[in-house]
């Protein structure tokens, strides 16, 4: 397999497939998520937060705070 590949099991119609939550994630308002960035369950992410591109988010971003890398860490608090 390659970078990016994805495995799933195509025989079965999306609408038929079970859809399981292992908790909520809660995105702010204005908030800007980047290509490709992953969001774990239990998540909360403030309000006017950015999300880098290719990010893991495993724990709680507060509002204005720009977060990129995995896992995900503080690159800069954006300033009100």
């Amino acid at each position: 397999h390659g970078l990016n590949d994805t495995i799933s099991e195509l025989n079965t119609p999306i609408l038929s497939r079970k859809v399981t939550s292992k908790g909520p994630v809660i995105i702010g308002k204005n908030v800007w998520i980047g290509e490709r960035a992953c969001i774990l369950p239990n998540v909360t992410i403030g309000d006017g937060a950015i999300i880098a591109a290719n990010a893991v988010v495993t724990k709680d971003v507060p509002p204005y705070y720009v977060v990129g890398g995995c896992p995900a860490k503080v690159l800069k608090i954006i300033e009100k």
